[in-house]
């Protein structure tokens, strides 16, 4: 090796190093041309499974029936209709589907994101949609600023795009509650909010570190919060931690209020992911009521059951079987509803189950693409898949059952 050569490898190493570096901090910060990198990826990894351009995570490999909608037990069908928010593979787009028991779908409407924020992409993921009983729909976005009422051909009737509002809507006595951050959905800088379905006005708001961390010392510690951490709350993605990944709010309707006498109308239901746990809010004085931390495993919707009890979609990511666990919290007992059937869903992230009228169940697998009803001993009663290909399905965020009699009337899109 002369005098030369160690100087030209030296250079090369040091070249090496600093594409390196260049490259770990354009991934860091989401910069191009890292962000082009990353888009050809998902453009080969959906061309090569689905023979089509897909958005990233719209799909995934189908391992149940390849009907599209599948009857087992006719009998136990309950009554009334689903609403469906899943991602069209054919319309290329996210749309809000009434199904009827047979499976006929009775009226669709097209979500897109354009229409209520100039410029924005009209396929912007929608984690919820929910309808109203004059059949129009309240939708929210996650990690973009739009939370909307939309009308029966999927125009808006009024639209926030101040904030970016977030993973859940749950009605309550007087409003309906969902998240609401300045930043994304997944960062430290996140309220509680009520607002007004019929206008779209806020009317409460309740922040999570001022008003619920910094209320007592029992409640930073119930949030895992050590003395003195700092939240930076204008941190955007790559910059903070997710710490609590908050995923639902929803009130104690008054309905329900005798069953849980340890708390008050009103008060808050809330889910925070990243740290398993569920927990009650007090929403006048703010304080953590009642809180535990799983089993239950990176989970989505908890709900209040009339029997006294809290039901949460456990998602127990990475272990490719999702549960839904019933606690109650009273006593901190829990049960696996259906651990003793055959019943079989897994959705790693997102996840819905409704308990309804029938006793039947609801529950909606997001990333199989599946819907399905089952008994309340798990068995199978009906699926719908939303099938993409002969071995693949598009994604369904969010489904829920409606009642009869829920609807005023089957909405109609005039235009």
């Amino acid at each position: 090796m002369n005098n030369r050569t160690i100087p030209t490898i030296a250079a090369l190493f040091l070249l090496g190093m600093g594409v390196f570096f260049a490259g770990m901090w354009t991934t860091y910060q989401d910069w191009q041309p890292w962000q082009l990198v990353t888009q050809v990826q998902a453009i080969w990894r959906s061309v090569r499974a689905t023979g089509e351009i897909q958005p990233e995570r719209s799909f995934t490999r189908r391992y149940h029936p390849a009907e599209r909608y599948v009857v087992a037990d006719p009998a136990a069908v309950s009554p009334g209709l689903l609403a469906i928010n899943r991602y069209d593979p054919v319309e290329k787009s996210y749309v809000l589907d009434l199904m009827d028991e047979t499976g006929k779908v009775l009226h669709t409407r097209r979500i897109d994101y354009s229409k209520l924020v100039a410029g924005g992409p009209p396929k912007e993921f929608v984690h919820i949609a929910t309808v109203l009983p004059d059949g129009s729909a309240l939708v929210a976005f996650d990690d973009a600023t739009a939370l909307a009422r939309l009308d029966a051909c999927g125009d808006p009737i009024w639209a926030l795009t101040d904030q970016v509002y977030h993973h859940s809507i749950k009605p309550g006595d007087d409003g309906y509650w969902t998240w609401q951050s300045a930043v994304f959905g997944a960062g430290l800088d996140q309220r509680m909010v009520r607002f007004d379905p019929e206008t779209g006005k806020i009317l409460e708001s309740i922040d999570l570190i001022d008003d619920v961390i910094g209320q007592s010392d029992a409640n930073a510690i119930a949030m895992l919060t050590p003395k003195g951490f700092e939240f930076n709350r204008s941190g955007g993605p790559g910059e903070v931690a997710d710490l609590f990944h908050p995923n639902d709010v929803e009130p104690l309707r008054a309905s329900m209020a005798a069953a849980f006498p340890q708390f008050t109308t009103g008060d808050l239901l809330v889910s925070m992911r990243n740290m398993n746990m569920l927990a009650v809010i007090d929403r006048k004085t703010y304080k953590v009521l009642w809180a535990q931390y799983g089993p239950w495993h990176r989970q989505h919707d908890a709900d209040f059951q009339p029997d006294g009890t809290i039901t949460v979609f456990s998602n127990n990511t990475e272990r490719y079987r999702s549960s839904i666990f019933q606690v109650d919290p009273k006593t901190g007992a829990v049960v696996d509803l259906f651990r003793a059937s055959d019943l079989d869903f897994d959705s790693g992230i997102m996840g819905k189950q409704q308990r309804m009228a029938t006793g039947n169940w609801l529950i909606t697998s997001p990333m199989e693409g599946r819907v399905i009803e089952v008994s309340a001993t798990g068995k199978m009663v009906r699926e719908f898949n939303n099938i993409l290909n002969a071995q693949y399905n598009s994604i369904v965020p969010y489904a829920e059952y409606l009642a009869p009699g829920y609807l005023k009337s089957i909405p109609v899109c005039t235009k």
